[in-house]
């Protein structure tokens, strides 16, 4: 049997080391001297912008969305850690009026029109009429999210068969 479960980074790092699962697939985060990062993708942030508020924008960057009422995610997740510190860097402070777990309740908050969200752009389905996607315009505004693995832990046939798939499909996806 195969068991989904969706931890955050550093939880998910915690369960790799004590072999509770097999392998996490998501962004590449710091100190990974224990395990093995297999980058897939290159996973850009973007903004999502109601349609009543969207002025039109091609690209937002990090000072731009100051004037937004924000949706970010929350500081357990790689995204916002991301994104403060590029913030911090540029001397920026962002003061969200919503901070949430999951980037699909970070989209259905903006679909509904409370604010602009920051999310990783593989979150987003483009077809939601009432919002437009706009890509932030930094050059170290993206992630790299691929397999993360436990150094030297020999993986059962049925996982290796899934981290096909998933490396098949993703890499379909960014292109």
């Amino acid at each position: 049997m195969v068991e989904v479960i969706e931890p955050p980074p550093q939880a998910a790092l915690a369960l790799l080391q004590q072999q509770e699962v097999e392998f996490y697939l998501g962004p590449e985060v710091p100190n990974l001297n224990d395990f093995q990062f297999e980058s897939i993708l290159d996973d850009p942030l973007m903004a999502c912008i109601p349609v009543e508020t969207y002025g039109g924008e091609k690209k937002l960057n990090l000072s731009d969305l100051k004037r937004f009422p924000l949706i970010l995610l929350n500081r357990k997740t790689a995204v916002r850690g991301l994104l403060d510190r590029l913030t911090a860097a540029e001397g920026i402070e962002l003061k969200p009026q919503y901070e949430v777990e999951s980037a699909q309740t970070a989209v259905a908050l903006v679909s509904s029109g409370l604010g602009v969200c920051v999310v990783p752009g593989i979150a987003i389905s483009r077809n939601d009429e009432r919002m437009r996607v706009v890509p932030i315009d930094h050059p170290d505004a993206h992630r790299s999210v691929g397999i993360i693995t436990a150094r030297g832990y020999v993986h059962h046939s049925f996982s290796e068969q899934l981290m096909n798939l998933i490396r098949t499909n993703l890499r379909e996806l960014a292109h």
